[in-house]
């Protein structure tokens, strides 16, 4: 299992059990005819992921959305006791030819439910209705 998978499952797992991961990415399954694609990017820096890229494919019609989730905007600048680092560092994975971890700042587990929270409001978006958590979504006859 990669650094990237084991990310993640992190992120996702806990929520979309049946999620299935290949590198950087992981794919859930919204409905009969939509998945999503989820999986680490890269901003400026070649080797510095700083977002997760959430896609909606369409098994007809393709690519219907893509949102770039940031972690700078969902977890903000986070403070650490490193002295190279007095105000704070933005919240990336680093890959050092291959060598692969979070760069000063490892999320905590706050991080990463909010991390979930975010991608999880964002795929309800492309599910069915009747899939939702919120059972008040339901459309009722």
């Amino acid at each position: 299992m990669t650094f990237y998978e084991q990310e993640l499952r992190k992120i996702v797992g806990e929520r979309y059990p049946d999620a299935a991961y290949v590198g950087r990415a992981c794919y859930v399954r919204l409905n009969d005819m939509n998945r999503a694609k989820i999986q680490f990017v890269t901003g400026m820096i070649a080797s510095q992921y700083n977002a997760l890229q959430l896609t909606i494919l369409n098994r007809s019609e393709g690519q219907v959305d893509t949102l770039r989730l940031r972690f700078l905007d969902l977890l903000g600048t986070k403070m650490t006791s490193n002295p190279n680092f007095r105000n704070g560092v933005e919240p990336h994975i680093w890959d050092d030819y291959g060598k692969v971890s979070w760069y000063v700042y490892h999320p905590t587990r706050q991080d990463y439910e909010a991390l979930s929270d975010a991608v999880s409001d964002y795929l309800e978006v492309f599910q069915d209705i009747s899939q939702s958590a919120d059972r008040a979504w339901e459309q009722t006859m």
